[in-house]
């Protein structure tokens, strides 16, 4: 159907019931939140027992917007209503279905500052607050819709096995980690466009830790996931699923990295904001993927002056996190600290930069971002650890180094995780390694015999309850020190004894914090224990930094400068700054 202009009849759509938020949950790219559920509708509470539903395969349409307001079309055993949901920040969502003759949904979202707000339509009536009803949707091949607008949104598929048990699912993971549904980022258009996605396409994000594709069927609902954005606006018409006319359309082709970069991003590896200088350079070189050609990388170095040319000088590389980019790293995580710290012991800094893909934020600020390619977000495109090894050579070819320099590597979240595969890839290539809120993955590759290579120096730094990782997640991270320590050869005796050392809490983070956030209120005031084995034979040594709670954020005095980012990532640990702890360890000099 086309956009009517007569709207003089208008429904405002009851927001999110007690079935509402079956299955909505948080994009946890890095919160621990709940859901903010408004008081539920009476009239939509259910008894009905869930009956086995199956599509017959004669009649696609979910809706078309043309029935009664705030139900899908009762067609092949589907009876289910549209409800909305949010993050609870005080934006604004509006849902309403629109039009005279001819009807269609409107959806506008605004000011919202953690995970965002959505609308969905559950399939079955029995959905309820406490039962998640499945439909059985195999006989069709996908999902396809006509839709116009502007921003970026996620379509999911939400089913029995990613619905949570305690709301009547099968997921017994943590409830907000269920929540992580297949799904596929759309943008929208100003021109009316079809979209159409077969099941195979319907993938977690990965945050929810794991990556399982869509089994449809169960499906309970389909979701419109809008993440922070301003001016979001969408007009959506003729939901209904597909029935594929061949194999092909059925199946999903090979995306290569930059086709799945989002159509609104900037990408422009040869343009920096930050405040580049003789010092401070930019450079880029091409990288060959294994079957999309090349990209052209980038990294920023900062070189003091005093530095002789083909330095024999120190290299520290530091790895921003998902979604973010080196300027990021340079400008906000670390405050450009190792800048300092280079030029008054006189090393190299490196900020390197993950190849863009679809973790690149469209946000104007994030221009050339990406994620780092290692557990979940590997793509097997590209090789971030040869990414990493040519841009050392690069740094040789350029006239800064001689090539035998000792090589430190630091990162956080994503990043650390990049910098675990690189340790565990080419320990013969970096002489130290400092993940801080790594995630290395649910299920962390092994780690190889390091005895006699050059990686002698092991830094871990990690929160409990880490705001921007998988609930739970500092349990696995608990694990891995002392299989680095064991691979490194280190005894028994140092890895069960290790010295303990209570860093000062220098400040209270979040003190006067008044906020709602789950992630603010809980990362108020962290504190932070370092815990030290070394082996003066074997010249090796680990240390593990363990802060009690945390926000997801570099440690560093300067605290937080946006409030959006206390409330999503919770208050940074202002005791220490990372960047003087790292560059000690690694100098083997005493943490200032």
């Amino acid at each position: 159907m086309t956009l009517s202009s007569n709207k003089s009849k208008c429904w405002i759509l009851v927001v999110c019931s007690s079935l509402a938020c079956i299955a909505c949950g948080p994009k946890h790219v890095s919160l621990a939140s709940t859901v903010a559920v408004p008081p539920a509708d009476p009239s939509v509470h259910s008894n009905i027992p869930c009956q086995p539903a199956r599509a017959a395969g004669t009649s696609v349409v979910i809706d078309d917007f043309e029935s009664e307001p705030n139900r899908i079309t009762r067609v092949e055993g589907r009876d289910g209503q549209w409800f909305s949901y949010d993050d609870g920040t005080g934006g604004k969502l509006v849902r309403e279905e629109i039009g005279g003759n001819t009807r269609l949904l409107h959806v506008s979202a605004s000011a919202f500052r953690k995970w965002g707000a959505g609308v969905g339509a559950t399939l079955s009536a029995a959905t309820s607050k406490t039962q998640a009803c499945g439909y059985d949707a195999s006989v069709y091949s996908g999902l396809r819709f006509r839709a116009r607008g502007h921003g970026r949104m996620r379509v999911q598929l939400a089913s029995v096995s990613t619905t949570p048990k305690v709301d009547g699912g099968r997921c017994t993971r943590n409830r907000d980690s269920c929540y992580d549904s297949p799904g596929v980022w759309v943008d929208l258009k100003e021109e009316w466009q079809t979209v159409t996605r077969p099941y195979c396409a319907f993938l977690p994000e990965g945050w929810g830790g794991v990556m399982t594709a869509i089994d449809p069927t169960q499906l309970v609902n389909v979701q419109f996931k809008i993440p922070p954005q301003e001016g979001f606006e969408l007009w959506l018409d003729d939901l209904a699923f597909f029935k594929a006319e061949s194999a092909a359309e059925a199946t999903c082709g090979h995306l290569c990295p930059l086709e799945q970069v989002p159509a609104n991003a900037t990408l422009n590896p040869s343009a920096s904001n930050a405040r580049l200088s003789q010092e401070l350079t930019l450079h880029t070189f091409p990288q060959t993927t294994k079957s999309c050609g090349e990209l052209i990388r980038r990294y920023i170095s900062y070189v003091p002056k005093g530095l002789a040319p083909s330095s024999s000088a120190p290299i520290v590389m530091v790895l921003h996190g998902s979604e973010g980019n080196a300027e990021g790293m340079l400008q906000y995580q670390t405050r450009s600290r190792f800048d300092e710290l280079a030029k008054r012991d006189g090393f190299i800094v490196i900020y390197a930069n993950a190849a863009p893909g679809s973790h690149t934020d469209p946000a104007p600020y994030s221009s050339n971002s990406g994620a780092w390619r290692q557990a979940y977000y590997d793509d097997g495109e590209v090789d971030d650890v040869a990414y990493l090894i040519a841009t050392l050579d690069d740094l040789k070819a350029r006239g800064v180094t001689n090539g035998n320099n000792a090589v430190y590597l630091t990162g956080i979240s994503n990043g650390g995780g990049m910098v675990l595969k690189a340790g565990k890839e080419a320990p013969d290539r970096f002489r130290g390694i400092a993940p801080l809120m790594a995630f290395d993955g649910t299920m962390p590759t092994p780690v190889p015999d390091l005895r006699g290579k050059a990686l002698n120096r092991v830094l871990f730094v990690y929160t409990l309850n880490d705001p921007g990782l998988p609930p739970g997640y500092h349990e696995i991270l608990k694990t891995l020190p002392a299989e680095w320590a064991r691979k490194m050869g280190l005894p028994n005796s140092v890895i069960d004894a290790p010295k303990r050392t209570d860093l000062p809490d220098r400040v209270r983070e979040g003190a006067e914090y008044k906020g709602n956030s789950v992630a603010a209120r809980s990362t108020r005031d962290s504190r932070a224990i370092t815990y030290d084995m070394s082996d003066a034979a074997l010249n090796a040594a680990l240390r593990i930094v363990v802060m009690d709670h945390a926000g997801h954020f570099w440690p560093h005095p300067g605290g937080e400068w946006f409030d959006w980012a206390i409330d999503r990532w919770g208050f940074r640990n202002q005791d220490f700054d990372a960047a003087d702890l790292v560059w000690g360890f690694f100098s083997s000099g005493d943490v200032k």
